[in-house]
Order: C-alpha cells, then sequence, then structure tokens
C-alpha cells in the first residue's frame, strides 16, 4: 500500500514548498527551486497539483485516468479517492513526491516568467516560421498523448504510474483494464 500523508480537503497543493525544499536540496538541479522566492513556490506547487489533477480528465473507467472516484464532492483536489488501495481520508506518498518533482521541474520556467502549462513555440503549437531562406517546422497535434501522461517528467509519470488505470495488454484476444496499484 505504501506511505500515506493525510488528506487536507481543502487544500490547494499535495505537498508543501518546505517539503519540496527539503528534497531540492539533495537533488541535481535543485538550485533553480531553492533561488525561487515563497510565493513562487507556493504557486509552482498549487499549479504542479493542478496539473497532475489534470489527469483526472480523462473519461471515467478509461486507460489513463485515475483510479477509484473522488472521496468528497467538496475535496478540492482528486484526491484522496474511494475505490483504490489507499486509505480514502489520505494522499498516496507517492502523489506527494510527484507533485514535489513536478514543481522542481517548473523552477527554470517558472524564474523566468514562462508559463509552465502552455509550452512554447518550439514544442509544437505552431506548424512552421519562415524568416528569409531559414525556415523551422514544429508540429504536435493535440492527442490523447498531450493530454495523458506521456507529457510530464518521467520521474513524474513512474511515480503517478499506480495512481491511473494502465492497459495490461490482451488476454486471449480480448482488451482488459487493470488498476495501476
Amino acid at each position: 500500500m505504501g506511505f500515506q500523508v493525510t488528506a487536507d480537503l481543502t487544500a490547494v497543493s499535495y505537498a508543501t514548498s518546505d517539503q519540496a525544499d527539503d528534497v531540492a536540496e539533495l537533488r541535481v538541479n535543485g538550485a533553480a527551486w531553492l533561488a525561487l522566492d515563497s510565493d513562487q513556490k507556493d504557486a509552482a506547487m498549487a499549479t504542479a497539483s493542478r496539473d497532475i489533477d489534470s489527469i483526472a480528465g480523462t473519461p471515467p473507467g478509461t486507460i489513463g485516468g485515475f483510479i477509484g472516484e473522488r472521496a468528497s464532492p467538496d475535496q478540492s483536489l482528486e484526491w484522496p479517492r474511494t475505490g483504490t488501495d489507499y486509505d480514502d481520508t489520505a494522499w498516496p506518498q507517492r502523489l506527494v513526491d510527484a507533485t514535489i518533482e513536478l514543481a522542481i521541474s517548473y523552477a527554470p520556467a517558472f524564474a523566468a516568467g514562462s508559463d509552465v502549462l502552455n509550452p512554447s513555440l518550439e514544442t509544437g503549437t505552431l506548424k512552421s516560421s519562415k524568416v528569409g531562406p531559414i525556415e523551422k517546422e514544429w508540429f504536435a497535434p493535440r492527442s490523447a498523448d498531450a493530454l495523458s501522461m506521456a507529457r510530464l517528467p518521467a520521474m513524474v509519470q513512474r511515480l503517478l504510474a499506480p495512481l491511473v488505470l494502465t492497459d495490461i495488454g490482451n488476454v486471449w484476444g480480448s482488451g482488459s483494464v487493470a488498476r495501476g496499484s
């Protein structure tokens, strides 16, 4: 089942900036996080939590969405959830860890004033640009991958994997879905 953190149903983040500071002090490239002021860190934590919660936007019961159901209609975040192997009054530690990792990964862009949830042109929102003889082409059409965990850093994906529905492949010719935990 793993370690869990008692959930605050009114919280705007699954972790605190103090928890992220502790991780960043021991992490490669943690200096960018530590250079942020407390308001920037709090905003990054809330943004990371909302970005993770966007996984819940996947239609219920389909591959890629969170397992279970929201524990309360009044909670501000998607976790805690019922119908899982996790306590429905707690956040799984891996969710807290994923939030911290995602927030820390935002630090360089956040410090530069970039919008961490809306990528630059070079990541695929413009098909091409031509200036004189120089032409650059990008293209990443909106797809299921753009809306799924595939857009998140690999470490965050690994931490969140047990919390989402995954395809376990074909069993005697029929597709099946299993919980990730």
